[in-house]
């Protein structure tokens, strides 16, 4: 539910930020006239039906003060504010970070935030021979227990990939070897140096 709220917030924002930019540079073309009609400043507001709106606006914000505003109005009222609200709960809150379930037995669950595994898997990657750096992506199951990790072990263009995928293999066999529900792939390649969980 909050991602849902998260997307359509970011999409309604693009849309207003899209429509307040474009009102911005119309307002700075006609602002380039003078006069009071066609291209001007006074030319725009009649072509928008400002004075239209100000009479109407005027009118129901008069009506809302004297107490006789109809119920459709009302309804309508009360349903911008709740979208605002839910609009403004998806834009500021986060939602939940998914957990990578390592182990879930009678002893109780074990599990490990995502980046903080993948920091730790790629300490380990990097303590390999040959090994200059490591850009590791966790991907725990959506139900379940388990997930995959895939690790990109950097190595200098004088090492030999398979060695390398190897080495990296051997330096991690304690993780894979005491959890069996990880699938760990490791991809060699040849590049700087540097480390990168996600």
């Amino acid at each position: 539910m909050i991602v849902l709220l998260r997307a359509l917030a970011h999409l309604v924002a693009f849309a207003l930020l899209t429509a307040l930019a474009a009102a911005g540079l119309t307002v700075a073309v006609f602002s380039l006239g003078s006069g009071e009609g066609g291209f001007s400043i006074a030319g725009l507001a009649r072509l928008a039906h400002l004075p239209e709106l100000e009479r109407l606006v005027g009118a129901f914000l008069a009506a809302l003060e004297g107490g006789s505003v109809r119920s459709p109005a009302l309804i309508g009222g009360t349903i911008a504010v709740l979208a605002s609200l839910l609009l403004l709960l998806g834009a500021l809150r986060r939602p939940a970070e998914r957990l990578m379930v390592l182990d879930d037995g009678t002893s109780g669950r074990l599990a490990a935030r995502p980046r903080a595994l993948g920091q730790a898997v790629g300490a380990l990657a990097e303590t390999a021979r040959r090994v200059t750096g490591s850009k590791v992506r966790v991907k725990p199951k959506r139900r379940g227990v388990g997930g995959r990790i895939e690790v990109t072990a950097l190595h200098p263009p004088t090492a030999e990939p398979g060695d390398v995928e190897k080495r990296v293999g051997e330096a991690l066999g304690s993780i894979v070897a005491g959890i069996r529900t990880l699938k760990v792939r490791t991809r060699p390649q040849s590049g700087g140096r540097g480390a990168r969980a996600e």
